[in-house]
C-alpha cells in the first residue's frame, strides 16, 4: 500500500511526495529478505547494469533505491521529471517472444522507473513513447530471490503535467492523466470515478441546524470538521485515494518556502503505523509506512523520513558526480543533512 500526492505552490513550484507502505524489510528492521534502501545518485553517462540489457544514463537521477541494483522506488532527474512506483495487482507482463513480435522495447518492471528517469526529460516525451514499451515477465533476482512486484507508475514534471502508466494490456500500458494523487489497486479509472461519491464534502464547518422547524441542534465544538464528516478513515487504497484527493484540493494556498512542510503535513493522516495491517493473522511482518519521501522539484532536492525514527535525511542533486553513489537514510530521532 502506498500513496503519492503532488502539490503546487503559489509561484507554481511543484512538490511531490509518497509513502512507501510494504510488508518487507527496507532498513534491516525485520527478519528475512532486506531491500537495503539508500539514497542513490546516478550521474549522466554511466552504464546501468540491467538484468535484461544494460543501458547508459542520459540524465542524472537522485532518488530512493535498493543499493547496488537498478531498482528505484521514487526519484527525480536533472530536468525535473519525477516519479514513483506503487503496487497494482492488476499489472501484467509479457514474454520476450511476444514483445519481439510486437516490435516493442522490453523493460523489467522493477527497473522501469530507473529506465524512464534516466532516459526521458519530460512527461511530454513519455506520452510520445509509452506505447513502444512493454514489461517483460523476467523476474528481478535479488540476494537469491526472484522478485516480481505488480506495479504501476506516476510521472510529473515542472510544467505541472503528469501521467499514470498501468501495465494492464498483457505487458503494455494504459495511460491516464494524473489528477495529483495516486494509491494502489484497483486501476486508476476506478478511483477517478469513485471520488464522485464524495463531492459533497467541504472544508467548512456547520452552525446550528433546525429540523422540522422545531428542533434546533448545536454542533459539537462549534462545528469544526463537520464539513469532512464521513470522509473514509481506513487504510484501504480507495479510502486513502479519497483522503489524498480531498486534502490536496482543500488545503490553503502556500508559498514555496513552505512547500516541503505543507507536503509533509498532508501526508500525516496517511502514514500507517506498524501493526495495523497484517495480511494474514499469523503473519508477523506487517504492511506499514517504511518511509516517506518528499521532492522539491524546482530545487532537485529529496527529503526522506524512515518509519524507524523522526530524522529527515535531505540531499540536493549533484550533477558533478562521475560515479554512482549511495547515502544512508538516517533512522534515528535526529535530523541529518548529507
Amino acid at each position: 500500500m502506498c500513496t503519492n500526492i503532488k502539490l503546487t505552490a503559489k509561484n507554481k513550484d511543484i512538490f511531490f511526495g509518497r509513502t512507501m507502505d510494504l510488508n518487507m524489510s527496507m532498513f534491516g528492521e525485520d527478519q528475512g529478505i532486506d531491500l537495503n534502501v539508500k539514497l542513490v545518485s546516478i550521474p549522466k553517462g554511466v552504464t546501468l547494469d540491467s538484468q535484461l540489457q544494460p543501458w547508459e544514463s542520459r540524465y542524472a537521477v537522485l532518488g530512493v533505491s535498493t543499493k547496488d541494483t537498478t531498482i528505484l522506488y521514487d526519484g527525480i532527474n536533472e530536468h525535473g521529471l519525477t516519479g514513483d512506483c506503487q503496487v497494482l495487482v492488476e499489472a501484467t507482463r509479457s514474454n520476450m517472444a511476444e514483445i519481439k513480435v510486437q516490435r516493442k522495447t522490453p523493460v523489467i518492471g522493477e527497473e522501469f522507473l530507473m529506465y524512464i528517469l534516466t532516459n526521458f526529460k519530460s512527461v511530454k516525451e513519455i506520452r510520445e513513447i509509452y506505447t513502444e514499451l512493454m514489461l517483460i515477465d523476467q523476474p528481478f533476482e535479488y540476494q537469491g530471490t526472484k522478485l516480481q512486484f505488480p506495479l504501476h507508475y506516476v510521472f510529473i514534471d515542472e510544467t505541472g503535467d503528469g501521467v499514470v502508466l498501468e501495465p494492464v494490456l498483457a505487458g503494455g500500458f494504459k495511460l491516464y492523466d494524473y489528477i495529483d494523487v495516486m494509491t494502489n489497486s484497483p486501476e486508476y479509472n476506478y478511483h477517478t470515478v469513485n471520488i464522485r461519491n464524495y463531492i459533497g464534502l467541504e472544508n467548512v464547518g456547520v452552525s446550528e441546524k433546525v429540523f422540522n422547524k422545531t428542533l434546533a441542534l448545536q454542533p459539537i465544538e462549534n462545528g469544526t470538521g463537520y464539513g469532512l464528516l464521513g470522509i473514509p478513515g481506513d487504510y484501504t487504497s480507495p479510502s486513502r485515494f479519497i483522503r489524498s484527493f480531498i486534502y490536496k484540493n482543500m488545503i490553503d494556498t502556500f508559498d514555496t518556502d513552505k512547500g516541503i512542510n505543507t507536503l509533509y503535513a498532508i501526508f500525516r493522516p496517511l502514514i500507517i503505523p506498524r501493526g495495523l495491517e497484517h495480511a494474514k493473522k499469523e503473519e508477523q511482518i506487517t504492511d506499514y509506512t517504511r518511509y516517506w519521501s518528499g521532492y522539491d522539484v524546482t530545487n532537485r532536492t529529496v527529503y526522506v523520513q524512515s518509519g524507524e525514527g523522526l530524522a529527515i535525511t535531505s540531499k540536493v542533486m549533484d550533477k558533478t558526480l562521475t560515479e554512482i553513489t549511495y547515502n544512508d537514510i538516517q533512522l534515528s530521532n535526529h535530523v541529518f543533512v548529507v
